[in-house]
């Protein structure tokens, strides 16, 4: 995992997802309007709640829309975890200096992965730049 630097907003936030959730974010995220947890492989559920008690807490708390991802080493399957919708397949470039992933998707659901005005896809890039140091991100 790269290791990414957390200023003083990011630290309470994780300190409150982890109080409210009872699970270790690995990473976060937080955008104008989302906020985006990385979480060990198997807790995304618990993150959750039942019937989603528990991130409707933090999403008031945070006054945002919260997505709760499961971390998962492989490149792929982390992939298919955080990219909304129907996948094709994804291909990973590790040959160059950069590391480069294009992401196969029908295109009936090419909207769902970039989102408006290409916030969704920006995430996405951040949160694979910050947990698998990947420098490049395309959507086909």
């Amino acid at each position: 995992m790269v290791t990414a630097t957390y200023d003083t907003e990011m630290i309470r936030t994780l300190n409150m997802f982890e109080s409210l959730t009872d699970v270790e974010a690995r990473d976060c995220l937080i955008t104008e309007e989302e906020a985006y947890f990385v979480v060990p492989e198997g807790k995304a559920g618990m993150a959750i709640g039942k019937g989603g008690k528990i991130v409707q807490k933090v999403q008031n708390q945070l006054g945002k829309t919260v997505k709760i991802y499961e971390y998962n080493d492989n490149i792929g399957a982390f992939i298919n975890n955080i990219v909304p919708g129907d996948i094709r397949g994804v291909d990973i470039d590790d040959t160059g200096e950069k590391k480069k992933v294009t992401i196969n998707v029908p295109n009936k659901n090419k909207g769902k992965v970039l989102g408006r005005e290409g916030e969704r896809i920006q995430s996405i890039r951040n949160i694979l730049k910050r947990t698998h140091n990947v420098d490049e991100v395309k959507v086909e």
